[in-house]
């Protein structure tokens, strides 16, 4: 399965702050490749697919109309 991995400018900027910007490719590609079926036709069907990094960073992957996978990345504080 080939696809281009596009980061947004946020998954791009906590990827670079915290030091994982050379895993997370590989790790967007591991997901993809472990989703049922055709991975990127599972992606499609489901809209997007969410998962963790170790250090709790929320990465959301979504299917773009030429066929990449665009990767956001979110971090939420704990509340005290």
């Amino acid at each position: 399965m080939s696809f281009d991995v596009i980061l947004t400018k946020s998954a791009q900027e906590l990827g670079e702050s915290r030091g994982v910007l050379p895993d997370l490719e590989e790790r967007t590609r591991d997901e993809i490749a472990e989703l049922p079926g055709e991975g990127l036709e599972e992606l499609e069907r489901r809209l997007f697919h969410a998962f963790a990094l170790e250090d709790g960073t929320e990465v959301i992957c979504s299917l773009t109309a030429d066929g990449a996978v665009r990767v956001d990345a979110c971090e939420a504080d704990v509340a005290a």
